[in-house]
């Protein structure tokens, strides 16, 4: 049993240390590993502390090798039940905390992408206008003449009604 510690707190510490291809941390690996250790500690003391003496004392008043035999015949299960009902609650625990991690980070990248398009937009705008402003010290001159146009038909037949046209002249 102490074995178990040893080798699930040292899984707990190089866990600790791993990260995935986003960047973030693992906590479904962290949780499993820790929540074993947890469910070592708190649920094998519990579940296999009322078993292992109720087995001895019925081993005891026994034969001789049956008993051990079954105690070893238990299997994996029944001796890792804590051990094995704590790895996969911690699994459950750090996955779930991992997808409430990940929609967060996509969360905040969505809105950073939102505010750097809106920025970029406000200054495409900016830029524009003060390109098309006109400076105060250039010789050129722009007029605006206001010419009527005629009722006429179009090459292709469509008939355009009379209208007056804007045209502006550089000078």
């Amino acid at each position: 049993m102490k074995r178990h510690f040893i080798l699930l707190s040292g899984l707990c510490i190089a866990l600790a240390s791993c990260t995935s291809s986003d960047g973030t941390m693992n906590k479904g690996l962290l949780g499993a590993a820790s929540g074993g250790l947890i469910g070592a500690l708190i649920g094998d003391g519990l579940l296999n502390g009322d078993d292992n003496s109720s087995s001895s004392g019925s081993s005891s008043g026994g034969g001789s090798g049956s008993s051990s035999g079954s105690s070893d015949n238990g299997g994996f299960l029944e001796d890792n039940s804590g051990l094995i009902t704590g790895a996969v609650a911690g699994y459950a625990a750090g996955a779930i905390s991992d997808s409430f991690a990940k929609n967060e980070v996509r969360q905040k990248y969505l809105d950073g992408y939102n505010k750097g398009r809106s920025d970029a937009i406000k200054e495409l705008y900016w830029v524009k206008r003060d390109a098309e402003r006109p400076t105060e010290d250039s010789s050129i001159q722009r007029r605006y003449y206001e010419v009527p146009v005629p009722e006429h038909v179009t090459t292709d037949g469509v008939l355009v009604e009379p209208r007056k046209v804007v045209i502006e002249v550089v000078e």
